[in-house]
């Protein structure tokens, strides 16, 4: 993944800060410019009333002088490689999406929690909707880490959760890259939640666990990946496999596909993406379906 220019969206939250850390050290490790991006979210019934031809388009920067000030004050002395921003929308997730598109951003980083406009993206409907949007990788910082201000890698212990779809195998060969780069470790972990009727009760998942191994084996060995990452299968559903796991063995990032066959698509539109992004104490990168030829 080559990150040249990453977006951090910020609310001035001290729950934002690790996002911005985050940010931070991603962009000095990769040599890459940052944008730091805030949006003034404006009430619906506000905002449909505005005379659009004062404001100019939805997507307009607006000149808001005290939120410069307290952007300038996010940036650290003598780092000119930042670009400074500020909007006005009505739908913050909608905003950030824009603006990436617009400015060739590589990355979106956010905070999992804030006061504001970041707190309702992340913790309501606003955070699928940035999921589903965006057409970059996003990146979700969980407040309360604290991010090492030194020049080791962003990352160094990861998780690619995988379905065995092509959307999964995408991510984990961003996630085998993304190892590779930061010379860290990867494991790729696979759940199996399956309760099969038979004639007389059901078949616990864990009856599948010999199978599962294989089907991994075969998947990562199609991956073509340049490392040779640990591989777990686990029973059970899959956000508690992929919390569990990342939590027990300290990693501190979770890469996935935004989307899949079968459970995976029911993961970023349902309840279990809210789970994982509120409940996972590393981050978690989310990658955007690949588009289509």
């Amino acid at each position: 993944m080559q990150l040249k220019t990453i977006l951090h969206a910020t609310d001035f939250s001290d729950a934002s800060r690790p996002a911005l850390d985050q940010a931070l050290k991603l962009a000095r490790f990769h040599q890459a410019k940052l944008h730091l991006l805030h949006v003034e979210v404006i009430p619906e019934t506000i905002y449909a009333s505005l005379d659009m031809a004062s404001l100019g388009s939805a997507e307009q920067l607006t000149r808001s002088e005290p939120a410069e000030d307290r952007l300038k004050a996010l940036v650290p002395a003598g780092d000119d490689n930042v670009i400074l921003a500020t909007m006005s929308h009505n739908r913050a997730a909608v905003a950030i999406a824009e603006y990436a598109q617009e400015h060739g951003i590589d990355l979106v980083v956010v905070g999992s929690h804030g006061y504001s406009g970041i707190d309702r993206l992340l913790l309501g409907s606003e955070a699928n909707k940035l999921l589903r949007v965006a057409t970059v990788p996003v990146l979700v910082v969980r407040s309360g880490l604290t991010v090492k201000d030194d020049d080791s890698a962003p990352f160094s212990r990861l998780l690619a959760p995988v379905d065995f779809s092509d959307a999964s195998r995408e991510a984990l060969q961003q996630a085998d890259k993304l190892a590779t780069l930061y010379g860290a470790s990867l494991r790729v972990i696979h759940s199996i939640d399956v309760m099969i009727p038979t004639h007389y009760a059901y078949v616990p998942a864990e009856s599948y666990l010999p199978q599962a191994r294989d089907a991994l084996v075969d998947f990562i060995s199609q991956a073509d990946l340049t490392g040779n990452p640990e591989r777990m299968v686990l029973p059970g559903p899959a956000a508690a496999a992929i919390l569990e796991t990342a939590e027990n063995q300290e990693l501190d990032l979770i890469v996935m596909a935004r989307s899949g066959l079968s459970g995976w698509q029911r993961f970023l539109i349902g309840s279990t993406t809210e789970r994982v992004l509120n409940k996972a104490e590393c981050a978690v990168l989310v990658l955007p379906a690949a588009e289509k030829e």
